[in-house]
């Protein structure tokens, strides 16, 4: 006849083989809770004092890391304008994700005239809150940038010196990372990480494709004169 003990011991060594296979975080912590108790009531009916010790701990460790991720995926309602910049580039993340990155930046408020100047070295992402900005090629305007958009991202993530200005002609609201600040984030939330990077890459993309209508908005400008 199978002992309890053993029924103990086989399903709780089974469970932590589920929890390995899971993909999601929160089962996988959930699993090991209920497979490490198990284990934790083997020992202790085998008398194994340490045993049952270490796996209280581990089980304790667990209900934490499932505490945090509850608490990380809670409905959080954002309010304006964070919500609509959240939509526009940041939906990748996560609302707690999201709003975690927006602490760890800086903001500045008030700010009019030169941003960032052509052909220098930067050492901030920059993220416009409030107005809007000019960029500047040798003097000639390309595009114009309102909330929620990245400000010479292009430069800060090759480290070579900016290809165009950025001016406010009225007073303008942003928060910028410095670079040590999101080295900080790379090393420790890689996940976080791989997100603003992606949110990144769309912003590029939207920057491109403007310049490009522009391009050929004057194009057809041109052509219309000529004829």
């Amino acid at each position: 006849m199978i002992s309890l003990d053993t029924v103990y011991v086989n399903m709780g060594y089974g469970l932590m083989l589920l929890a390995l296979l899971a993909r999601d975080m929160l089962w996988l912590r959930a699993t090991l809770i209920v497979a490490q108790s198990l284990l934790c009531t083997y020992a202790l009916h085998a008398d194994a004092v340490n045993v049952a010790a270490w796996n209280a701990l581990f089980v304790v460790i667990n209900i934490v890391q499932v505490i945090r991720i509850l608490l990380e995926r809670r409905s959080v309602k954002l309010p304006e304008p964070l919500a609509a910049i959240h939509a526009l580039n940041f939906d990748v993340m996560t609302v707690p994700e999201f709003l975690g990155l927006w602490r760890r930046a800086q903001e500045v408020q008030g700010v009019t005239g030169e941003l960032l100047a052509e052909g220098v070295s930067n050492e901030r992402l920059i993220l416009l809150v409030a107005g809007e900005v000019r960029v500047l090629v040798h003097g000639q305007e390309v595009a114009r940038l309102g909330p929620g958009r990245l400000v010479a991202e292009m430069s800060y993530l090759t480290q070579e010196p900016t290809s165009a200005s950025v001016v406010a002609d009225e007073p303008v609201t942003y928060r910028a990372w410095s670079r040590t600040t999101l080295d900080r984030i790379k090393r420790h939330k890689p996940a976080l990480w791989s997100k603003l990077q992606a949110a990144t890459g769309r912003d590029l993309v939207r920057k491109i494709r403007q310049v490009d209508a522009q391009a050929g908005a004057v194009s057809d400008s041109r052509g219309n004169t000529t004829t």
